[in-house]
C-alpha cells in the first residue's frame, strides 16, 4: 500500500465500522411497543333499552370479550333520538379502544335521512359486523296473496287500498316498504308504529294488511297461524325459513337490505387496537354456542375485518340513501 492510498483505506475502514455499529444498535433496539390494550374495563354503548335483542347480543359478545381479555366489558344503554344519543357519545369518547359503539344499521340510515345527524361516518372506524338482522315482510293470514308477486298484483288492482306497518318513521321497514312501492310502481299506504309489537296487534286484528319487522320477532308469532311470512331482506334464504324467498329472489334486489348489529370505535383509535378488537369479535362470532344464540334471536352471524365492514358501510350508505332520496323519506 502506498503512502497516498493509506488515508483513503483508513477512511473506508472507519465508514465500514460506523455502519456496522449502527446496524448493531438498530438490531439491539427494542421494537416500538404497541399500545397496551385493554388496561381498564371496556364499555359497549348501545342505542337501545335494556332487554331488547341488541342488548342481549351485545352482552353475549361482552361476556366472551371479558373472558378473553381479562377485563370487564360493560354494556351501557343510551336510547334516544333514533340512535343518535349513543352514537354521538362514542364519537366524543377517547380514541383508546375502551369505549365502543355497538349499534344497528340505523347508524347508516340516519346519515341518509337526517339533515343534521350530529355525526359523520368519518367520526368512526368500523371494527366488525357481528350479525345480520334480516327484515321480514309479514301479511295477515286472510290476505289473498302468499308471495310478493301476489302482494304486488293486489296493490296494482287497488292502489292505496292495502297498508303496511313499520316499527317507526325512518326505520328499515319503512324504507324498504317505500322502496317496494317505487320499484314495483304500486301504492301501499305506510303506517308508523312504536315498535314491532304494536304493528303486530293491528296486523292480527286486520287493521293493516302487511307489516315489516325483524325475523326474530315474527318467528315467535307464526305458531298462532294468524300471520304468514311473504319475503325477507337477507343475503340468502334463512335457516329457519328455507321456503321464504328473499326480496332479491322475488325480483327486487334494490330493497334486499338487511339490518345489522356491529361495532365501531372512535376515529383515530390506534390500528393495533382496532385489529385486536376485530380479530377477537370474529373469533367470538365463530363459536358454536354464540352462533346458536344469534340464530335463536332470528339473526345471522357474520364477523368480518375492519376493511370488509368499511365496504359494507359504504355500500349501505349508497343503497339506503338512494331509496330515501327517491321517496323523500324524512324523520319527523
Amino acid at each position: 500500500m502506498t503512502p497516498r492510498s493509506r488515508p483513503m483505506f483508513q477512511r473506508r475502514c472507519l465508514l465500514l465500522a460506523t455502519a456496522t455499529a449502527a446496524s448493531m444498535l438498530f438490531a439491539l433496539a427494542p421494537a416500538r411497543a404497541e399500545p397496551a390494550f385493554p388496561t381498564k374495563p371496556v364499555r359497549f354503548i348501545i342505542p337501545t333499552a335494556p332487554g331488547g335483542n341488541l342488548d342481549l347480543l351485545a352482552r353475549v359478545v361482552a361476556q366472551k370479550l371479558g373472558e378473553a381479555w381479562g377485563q370487564q366489558v360493560i354494556v351501557e344503554g343510551r336510547p334516544g333520538a333514533n340512535t343518535i344519543l349513543a352514537t354521538t357519545a362514542v364519537a366524543k369518547s377517547p380514541a383508546d379502544g375502551h369505549t365502543a359503539l355497538f349499534t344497528i344499521s340505523g347508524f347508516v340510515q340516519n346519515l341518509a335521512m337526517h339533515p343534521n345527524p350530529q355525526y359523520r361516518a368519518a367520526d368512526f372506524v368500523p371494527v366488525s359486523l357481528v350479525a345480520s338482522f334480516p327484515i321480514a315482510l309479514a301479511a295477515k293470514a286472510a290476505l289473498p296473496a302468499n308471495d310478493l308477486k301476489g302482494v304486488v298484483k293486489l296493490a296494482q288492482q287497488a292502489p292505496d287500498k292495502l297498508s303496511f306497518g313499520s316499527y317507526g318513521v325512518g326505520s328499515g321497514g319503512h324504507i324498504i316498504g317505500e322502496g317496494l312501492n317505487k320499484a314495483a310502481g304500486i301504492r301501499i299506504k305506510h303506517l308508523a308504529y312504536k315498535g314491532e309489537a304494536a304493528s303486530f296487534i293491528d296486523l292480527v286484528g286486520g287493521d293493516i294488511d302487511l307489516a315489516y319487522g325483524s325475523v326474530g320477532f315474527y318467528a315467535r308469532q307464526l305458531s298462532g297461524g294468524k300471520v304468514k311470512l311473504i319475503s325477507v331482506a337477507s343475503a340468502r334464504r334463512l335457516k329457519q325459513f328455507p321456503d321464504v324467498p328473499t326480496f332479491a329472489e322475488a325480483g327486487f334486489p334494490e330493497i334486499n337490505l338487511p339490518g345489522w348489529g356491529a361495532v365501531f370505535l372512535p376515529a383515530n383509535t390506534p390500528a393495533p387496537v382496532v385489529e385486536k378488537f376485530s380479530n377477537e369479535i370474529r373469533k367470538i362470532v365463530a363459536m358454536p354456542d354464540v352462533q346458536a344464540k344469534i340464530y335463536e334471536m332470528g339473526f345471522e352471524p357474520v364477523g368480518n375485518s375492519s376493511k370488509e365492514f368499511a365496504g359494507v358501510v359504504e355500500a349501505d350508505l349508497k343503497a339506503w340513501g338512494k331509496i330515501v332520496r327517491e321517496n323523500n323519506i324524512k324523520l319527523d
